[in-house]
């Protein structure tokens, strides 16, 4: 009898730290990131299968079901998946990617079918979607197959089966791996990411907003990375600044203070747009990313904010100084800007998951 496996695989948001993943790869200064899982994410079904077989609903463009869908038939082969994975038209060429690996690396003698049954988060906006669909793809084959591997083991399969594909992707997003629990993540120069859990010394009340813009990741981290090694204000921007915000806010984390936290996502963003985004001009200028940052209309109920992921007119996060005043700034924002979608996430005091403390497993 063949046993179908339930998945749900959250977004990524970083807090703090974007871009130092692979500037770590230089060997000039360690990485640090803050990530923690968004409420939003991804969930499936899978089986072991003879192919790889990918189904998936198409979001209408507000993100709600369109009752339509679109489907992947792949050979359960190298050259077949390598092929797919290599396909800029595939809209699944992620899975492909990871399951290449699957094939390749692990040695996995049979593929899957895996239907996706709910994607309520936010595509090409900065919160890891990518890396959501390559984790989901990894958990999948390791459920289907048995294959009792670490959490460590499932992201390296994400990640290079994301690299497969032509992505030039950092390794802080496979960190939707651990769901709704903070982590820091420690990068240096060939040698394993460093994970470890954080805990929140209260809730904090956050949410993100989909600008509703567009940016090229791509383009972004192909100018960043050509850039980093001639420019010394980026360089000092991803290395020593990187490593004091992300210190000062790990310690904002624990102590559970928000109005802190708030006040370092501000001036993080301050300094990215000094030293970062003039590597970037056409990507980095951000123009709906600033007109949120600087509404007047939420000042009165937050703390401070950013860009999220690789920055760009993506999606944009804030600390609110309450649940009532997230409340408040979110609605204000649907009625100045009604083009952008926001999405609220509490990060829970202590280890546990939303999901965790209401008893679900």
């Amino acid at each position: 009898m063949t046993i179908r496996v339930r998945h749900f695989v959250p977004g990524r948001l970083c807090l703090l730290g974007e871009h130092s993943d692979w500037a770590a790869e230089f060997g000039r200064h360690p990485g640090y990131c803050l990530v923690v899982g968004t409420d939003q994410g991804l969930s499936a079904v899978a089986e072991p299968a003879d192919a790889l077989l990918i189904e998936s609903p198409v979001p209408d463009a507000l993100g709600c079901p369109s009752g339509r869908s679109r489907r992947m038939d792949c050979r359960w082969n190298a050259k077949a998946l390598l092929a797919a994975a290599g396909d800029a038209e595939e809209f699944f060429r992620y899975c492909a990617g990871v399951a290449y690996q699957m094939k390749t690396v692990r040695r996995v003698k049979g593929g899957i079918r895996l239907r996706i049954t709910r994607m309520d988060l936010p595509l090409k906006r900065g919160v890891s979607s990518s890396a959501a669909v390559c984790i989901l793809v990894a958990k999948a084959f390791n459920a289907a197959y048995d294959l009792r591997l670490f959490p460590h083991e499932l992201m390296e399969l994400a990640y290079q089966g994301e690299r497969v594909t032509g992505s030039q992707c950092g390794r802080m997003d496979q960190a939707c791996i651990y769901g709704r629990v903070p982590v820091l993540l420690t990068f240096r120069k060939s040698s394993a990411i460093r994970v470890e859990p954080v805990f929140p010394g209260a809730d904090i009340s956050m949410f993100f907003v989909d600008l509703g813009g567009k940016k090229d990741t791509v383009k972004i981290l192909s100018d960043l990375r050509a850039a980093y090694p001639r420019s010394k204000r980026l360089q000092e921007a991803l290395g020593r600044r990187n490593e004091e915000f992300v210190r000062a806010a790990y310690r904002a984390l624990s102590a559970g203070e928000a109005d802190e936290l708030g006040r370092i996502m501000t001036e993080a963003q301050r300094v990215f747009d000094a030293s970062a985004a003039p590597c970037s001009p056409g990507e980095l200028a951000s123009p709906l990313l600033h007109q949120v940052l600087s509404l007047p209309e939420i000042a009165p109920h937050i703390y401070g904010g950013k860009g999220v992921g690789s920055q760009g007119d993506g999606t944009a996060q804030f600390v609110a100084r309450s649940p009532a005043d997230r409340r408040a700034a979110i609605e204000k924002i649907r009625r100045a800007l009604p083009r952008m979608r926001c999405f609220p996430l509490t990060i829970h005091r202590g280890a546990l998951s939303g999901r965790a403390q209401k008893g679900h497993k």
